[in-house]
């Protein structure tokens, strides 16, 4: 059976379809970020009354990372599109209200569920050292973060292609994307998480300067995601 294709390789092929299209790209992903942060920011609000304030706040947290999973369906149309050379244009990213986004939600419930609780406790704990900033409390927060760390990049990489599925196949039900996803990964898990590390320096550069960077970055990053699924794909078909 023919080798995988490598990271570089990956690479590569998303530099080419970039070519000419990271404007839109980009725009993209400065619209959803700039849509996510006016929505996000003010539940914070809810939080400065405990405990109904905290609990209110964790609720609307959940909430939105169930309803963003339309946007996330919006991001794989636009870089599978692009992948395959269809025109992409910026307000690709609310594709996902046109295409079924009650699935979309459906199908991002499960990942939001299984991260709930390690997202919410090193969350509060990080929160509770901004109110008192006694460092027991951001110790705590960053231990918690290492140790769930594992389990969340297990989850991520474990249900990493299900958008794209989700519009490869629109026949397929939430659950049946889930289930893909996860027969997809068998045997993979550890090319993505290779994939996902190789663009730490460069997250770091982007942040570095003051988030610019990021606007080159994270399309590199999406499109190189596409191109992994696409990769895993030709395989299933060559079987």
């Amino acid at each position: 059976m023919k080798a995988h294709t490598t990271s570089a390789a990956l690479k590569a092929q998303a530099r080419g379809a970039l070519l000419g299209h990271y404007l839109p790209l980009s725009g993209a992903y400065f619209t959803l970020a700039l849509f996510r942060y006016l929505i996000a920011v003010p539940s914070g609000l809810y939080s400065i009354r405990p405990p109904f304030g905290t609990i209110l706040y964790y609720g609307i947290a959940f909430g939105l990372d169930v309803f963003f999973g339309i946007f996330s369906a919006g991001i794989a149309f636009l870089f599978l599109s692009n992948a395959c050379g269809h025109p992409v244009s910026a307000p690709g990213i609310f594709a996902g209200f046109s295409r079924e986004p009650g699935k979309a939600m459906r199908i991002q419930l499960l990942p939001s569920l299984l991260l709930l609780i390690p997202n919410s406790v090193a969350d509060a704990l990080l929160t509770q050292y901004l109110a008192t900033l006694q460092d027991r409390w951001l110790y705590a927060g960053l231990f918690c973060s290492l140790i769930f760390l594992p389990f969340v990049l297990y989850v991520k990489i474990l249900y990493s292609q299900v958008y794209f599925i989700m519009l490869d196949f629109p026949e397929m039900s939430a659950s049946e994307c889930l289930r893909y996803s996860r027969r997809l990964m068998k045997g993979n898990k550890g090319r993505y998480l290779y994939l996902m590390l190789s663009f730490i320096p460069l997250m770091l550069l982007g942040f570095l300067t003051c988030g610019i960077g990021l606007l080159y970055v994270y399309p590199y990053r999406q499109q190189t995601y596409a191109a992994f699924y696409l990769d895993l794909m030709s395989r299933q078909q060559r079987r």
